[in-house]
């Protein structure tokens, strides 16, 4: 299963090679603030919600995140994380677009009177790159893993098709079993039919006789 991930790792980040962190200063519900920004290709803003609050809890402590309709943005209060936070604390802001076949995903880290930056921060800035990186990888593989499920409810349902298929053709082998039956029943009944038809024939014949002899008796009493 580790080799598989890792293959999918790989693939995600070779096709993901050109693809840039984006650092700058966008709207959100507290205003305009410092974020980091990057579009995940071939994927949706709905799933990438959903991977990113699971991905949270994974990654994080003591925050819970919830989405807020009236922003569109989902919102992690006091969480832990160390290689961002240190010992204190962090909001984080996320919003997630839809652009095109990808999704952009940008987020907020609200570290206490500051939001985090590559200027102020340093390091801080760094791992907070990463954390998005490794977020990214997160839904790539989500995404892969729902691509592999819809493609073994396919197979499923194809496996069911050829029991189907094999079904039919032993109830076609029946069939023809019976037919066969049937035709030489109605062979034999046949054979029987010409036998019995050339009796009747011969009977027929004697009866003529019978018949043309009254005849002629009738015809001498009447003479």
């Amino acid at each position: 299963m580790k080799t598989i991930y890792t293959i999918i790792i790989l693939m995600f980040l070779y096709s993901f090679a050109d693809a840039q962190i984006e650092e700058g200063r966008r709207y959100m519900s507290q205003g305009t603030n410092n974020s980091i920004s990057l579009e995940i290709p071939n994927a949706d803003a709905k799933m990438t919600k959903k991977v990113w609050t699971k991905y949270l809890k994974d990654k994080t402590k003591g925050g819970k995140t919830k989405y807020t309709r009236k922003t569109d943005e989902s919102f992690t209060d006091d969480a832990e994380y160390v290689p961002i936070g240190g010992a204190n604390t962090l909001d984080i802001y996320a919003k997630f677009e839809d652009a095109g076949e990808n999704c952009r995903a940008t987020i907020w880290f609200d570290l206490g009177g500051a939001y985090l930056n590559s200027e102020m921060h340093g390091d801080k800035y760094n791992e907070g790159e990463k954390f998005l990186m490794r977020f990214a990888i997160a839904v790539a593989i989500e995404k892969t893993e729902e691509e592999l499920a819809e493609e073994e409810k396919k197979q499923k349902n194809l496996e069911k098709d050829l029991d189907k298929l094999k079904k039919d053709k032993d109830g076609y082998h029946k069939d023809i079993e019976e037919a066969k039956q049937k035709i030489a029943e109605a062979e034999a009944n046949i054979e029987q039919n010409i036998k019995d038809q050339a009796s009747t024939e011969t009977a027929i014949e004697i009866q003529d006789k019978v018949i043309n002899k009254i005849k002629e008796r009738l015809k001498s009493l009447k003479e």
